[in-house]
């Protein structure tokens, strides 16, 4: 993911790119990769400092929403 925006994981392909926007296609992505627990996913370790810890929890789906919800 882009460590500058962690909300902008994919641009509409399905396929993780960044593309320097956040929009609904990220969201989409974002939750596909949560619910199957895969490690795109992984973007934070319950800190808020957006460090993976290597696993795929409810910690990681705060740190994205919250980086969407701000555009970034």
């Amino acid at each position: 993911y882009d460590l500058a925006c962690p909300a902008d994981v994919d641009d509409g392909t399905g396929t993780g790119t960044p593309d320097g926007g956040v929009d609904f296609n990220d969201l989409l992505y974002f939750l596909a990769q949560y619910e199957a627990g895969l490690l795109p996913a992984d973007l934070d370790d319950g800190s808020g400092n957006g460090v993976p810890d290597g696993g795929v929890d409810f910690n990681d789906l705060l740190y994205f929403l919250s980086h969407y919800e701000a555009g970034c």
